[in-house]
């Protein structure tokens, strides 16, 4: 709900601060105060246009600030959130001011912002019926969801919306599936042709690692076998010296002074360990060199496989140790594209059971919408019939599509069709009531559907333009009947509805050293009297007109 406003230097108000409660407050004044001005200032801090025309004259800009309850607006607050603004679990601010140039600076909770997210989030704060530009009423969206929450359809409208959602996201990757046919196609069959490549080589894990190692081995063997031939000659098979002999002659010599040199015992040990590692030295070398063997034909193989391999790798620009890895690669790929056709295939038949689980849910939802429709069209009808169209009739209109669109809101369009004239058509709401109808249509609406209704705050200007008597009288009785559930303004002309107002405000105009000015005050009981007289006196007030006026305001409402 709105608890207060602020507003400076404003067309003809300089200064005015006003405090808020809920319930219903009627804002009256004479002819020509201006009583709409509040209204006014509501609507451009809200977002409205706004132009150099609304800044005081001697005054180089205006400023106007809101301050909203929003502790039991849930939406309000995610939005908030949303966009990184949300600061107090219960209060939101929001300001606008104007330059006498007409240049607009726009905050909510004390950041900048611009004039859409400001207008968006007025949307969930307060609704304003009196002129078209701000009348979400006259919204598809917004006559969907009052239909919707009258029937309390928010657990079918979630499954209709989930539904709608993966079936369209399901559409689209089959869709993307099959664009992607031909493409597909073709890489398979270049997979297969550079699979079967491969599959003539028959690759083995680190198998060039194994043929390199033994290619390398093969074409040194001739140099091999003459050093090892060499290393056994110094090891142990030259007859004059060689290493066996000479560390067996050398533990000789240490063994004759081991009894005078205790040392001796040391080194000849080592020497007999050194003497132990060369002959299985000599051991290993020699049974190497008795395997080893001169085989062309093997070198002349590994050198037609390996040159094979350099080729295959050279053309995929990798290194020849690579190719079994890259070979899984492709393989993985191509299975991976051969699986494609049976993918789109499970891939339609879930579109086809979300589909009949999407059209079986939204028909609930038609069948359910249709059922509610009617019996809110009825008991709006009623109340529209005593508010001065005697002839008027209202009707939630329900179209069906051609053909199924998978739309998350149903399979319907919503919109508010009346007519107000006996013997006419009924049209859109938008296209035929007038200003006045229009506040008393919305006003019989939210009557209907206030349980539902989430925007706490309603404004009604022009409810009571055309009507008086008994049918001004029955729109005070709705305004305050309304006001027990909701935060309600009323710009009003009429002391019948003025009466029932809970709260009144008074707007007056005045004129000082030739500078006009408008104030706007809240009324106490006895000033509300005063207030309503005049209302129905004009400026000459009688006794019976005030006991008249006592009578009105003091009266039980029914």
């Amino acid at each position: 709900m709105l608890l207060q406003m602020q507003v400076n230097n404003f067309v003809t108000i300089q200064t005015c601060e006003l405090n808020f409660k809920i319930g219903t407050t009627v804002i009256t004044g004479e002819t020509g105060t201006g009583k709409s001005i509040l209204i006014d200032a509501l609507q451009l801090a809200l977002g409205g246009r706004a132009s150099e025309n609304c800044v005081r004259v001697d005054q180089e800009k205006m400023d106007v600030s809101l301050v909203f309850d929003i502790a039991c607006l849930p939406q309000a607050i995610e939005w908030l959130k949303k966009y990184d603004l949300y600061q107090d679990e219960n209060e939101c601010i929001i300001r606008r001011s104007i330059n006498k140039e007409g240049r607009s600076r726009c905050f909510i909770n004390n950041s900048p912002t611009t004039l859409q997210p400001l207008r968006e989030l007025s949307e969930l704060l307060i609704d304003i019926h009196g002129q078209h530009e701000y009348q979400t009423l006259l919204k598809a969206e917004r006559q969907r969801e009052l239909v919707d929450n009258y029937a309390g359809h928010s657990v079918l409208l979630d499954s209709v919306f989930k539904l709608a959602y993966e079936w369209k996201t399901l559409n689209t990757t089959i869709a993307n599936l099959k664009q992607q046919s031909a493409t597909r196609t073709a890489r398979a069959q270049y997979l297969q042709f550079l699979l079967e490549e491969f599959a003539e080589l028959a690759i083995q894990p680190n198998e060039f690692a194994k043929l390199d190692l033994e290619h390398k081995q093969l074409a040194n063997s001739e140099e091999t076998i003459a050093h090892l031939t060499t290393a056994l000659d110094q090891l142990a098979d030259l007859e004059e010296s060689n290493a066996l002999a000479t560390v067996a002659k050398t533990i000789l010599c240490l063994d004759k002074i081991k009894n005078v040199n205790p040392a001796a015992l040391t080194w000849i040990e080592t020497l007999k360990s050194a003497q132990i590692q060369i002959a299985e030295t000599e051991k290993d070398i020699r049974h190497y060199l008795e395997k080893l063997d001169l085989d062309p034909a093997r070198l002349a193989t590994l050198e037609t496989r390996l040159s094979a391999m350099f080729n295959l790798a050279r053309k995929h620009k990798i290194s020849p140790n690579e190719l079994y890895e890259f070979q899984q690669k492709l393989l993985a790929e191509f299975k991976e594209l051969d699986c494609s056709d049976e993918k789109l295939t499970e891939l339609e038949r879930q579109l086809e059971l979300v589909s009949s689980q999407y059209i079986k849910t939204a028909q609930q939802l038609s069948e359910s919408r249709s059922k509610y429709a009617k019996k809110l069209s009825s008991e709006i009808t009623k109340i529209i019939k005593t508010l001065a169209l005697p002839h008027a009739e209202f009707s939630v209109g329900l179209e069906n599509e051609n053909t199924i669109s998978y739309s998350p809101f149903g399979l319907e369009k919503i919109s508010f069709l009346i007519k107000t004239n006996a013997g006419h058509q009924l049209q859109s709401l938008a296209k035929t009531a007038s200003g006045g109808e229009l506040s008393r249509i919305a006003l019989a609406i939210y009557i209907i559907t206030a349980k539902q209704q989430a925007i706490p705050a309603l404004v009604f200007d022009e409810v009571d333009v055309g009507i008086s008597g008994g049918t001004a009288e029955m729109v005070g009785k709705l305004l305050r009947q309304l006001g027990d559930s909701h935060q309600v303004f009323c710009v009003t002309h009429l002391p019948q509805v003025a009466s029932l107002g809970h709260h009144h405000l008074k707007v007056e105009k005045i004129t000082e050293k030739q500078m006009t000015y408008s104030t706007i005050k809240p009324l106490s009981q006895d000033e509300k009297v005063q207030e309503i007289a005049r209302m129905l006196g004009g400026l000459q007030i009688t006794k019976k007109t005030l006991e008249h006026a006592k009578e009105m305001v003091t009266a039980l409402v029914d």
